[in-house]
């Protein structure tokens, strides 16, 4: 199993407690857990660190279970590794150019490379830091990232403008139950919130943005000393693309591997749950006829 966030670490962990003979689980970090090993940084989210701490510790207990960190593997490492079955977990990233599920299209100007644009995993992950007074956080994500990061800049003392193009602020949340007390939170830290609206260009200084509903006359300007891009997760799925299209079936069979799969935000981008299904479903059903 390649990757060690939630998909992966569940996956392993479900084979090792059905008898697997040997299962390794790669990690290229230093520790497993992938995405939420920071997420349960932000505030309020402290909780949600048992999802990978329950899995080390029911990972230690397995014998047949080894967790080998600070390996990263390139198609050809994975090809000559001597596994017979090959799980690519390797999640997810936030796009740094504004890609976003609203417009299906980047943003002109969006560029998380420069110094005062940044994505999440890059805040969080990397701990970068955006200079200035005004951040205009883009959420089109609809869940916990976009409000969460909004309430950790805010709390830090920037002038928070949270954007997004839909009807609200996170209203996954809703269906979660978290909605009442985050829109609480957000409107005591002073934050504010621009629904219905799309960045259509990004420069030093300003976000311009339309309405949703309105675009060719209903264009505002948004102070911005910097910019943070919740817009769209994509696979980071080079590893799985190169052993399957580069490298091909046919050759990994020779070199010993009957069977490639992918599994959690590596195959699509999706919530944490439905990620660790993914990792457990596959884990069952390994040695049925159609996994």
């Amino acid at each position: 199993v390649v990757g060690s966030g939630p998909a992966g670490m569940e996956c392993a962990m479900v084979l090792g407690k059905r008898g697997m003979r040997r299962v390794h689980l790669v990690e290229a970090q230093d520790d497993m857990g992938g995405t939420m090993r920071w997420i349960p940084e932000l505030p309020g989210l402290g909780e949600w660190a048992r999802i990978v701490n329950y899995r080390k510790i029911q990972l230690d207990k397995l014998k047949n279970v080894e967790f080998i960190p600070n390996m990263k593997l390139s198609a050809k490492d994975v090809a000559e590794y001597g596994a017979e079955i090959v799980i690519v977990a390797t999640g997810s990233y936030w796009s740094t150019d504004g890609l976003n599920g609203a417009s299906h299209a980047t943003i002109d100007g969006a560029d998380a490379g420069l110094a005062w644009q940044a994505t999440p995993d890059q805040i969080m992950g990397e701990g970068k830091q955006l200079d200035g007074e005004n951040i205009v956080v883009f959420d089109n994500d609809g869940y916990f990232m976009g409000v969460s990061l909004a309430e950790k800049l805010a709390e830090e003392g920037k002038k928070v403008t949270l954007m997004t193009p839909l009807g609200t602020v996170g209203p996954y949340m809703h269906f979660t139950l978290e909605a009442p007390n985050q829109h609480r939170r957000l409107h005591k830290l002073g934050v504010e919130i621009v629904p219905y609206h799309l960045p259509s260009r990004v420069e030093r200084g300003v976000v311009v943005a339309t309405h949703v509903y309105d675009e060719e006359g209903h264009e505002k300007s948004f102070a911005a000393d910097g910019v943070v891009w919740v817009a769209q997760r994509r696979s980071n799925e080079a590893l799985f693309r190169s052993l399957k299209d580069d490298i091909g079936l046919e050759q990994l069979k020779a070199e010993g591997v009957d069977s490639l799969y992918r599994i959690g935000d590596c195959e699509a981008p999706r919530r944490t749950a439905d990620a660790v299904f993914s990792g457990h479903r596959l884990a069952r059903e390994i040695d049925s006829d159609d996994p």
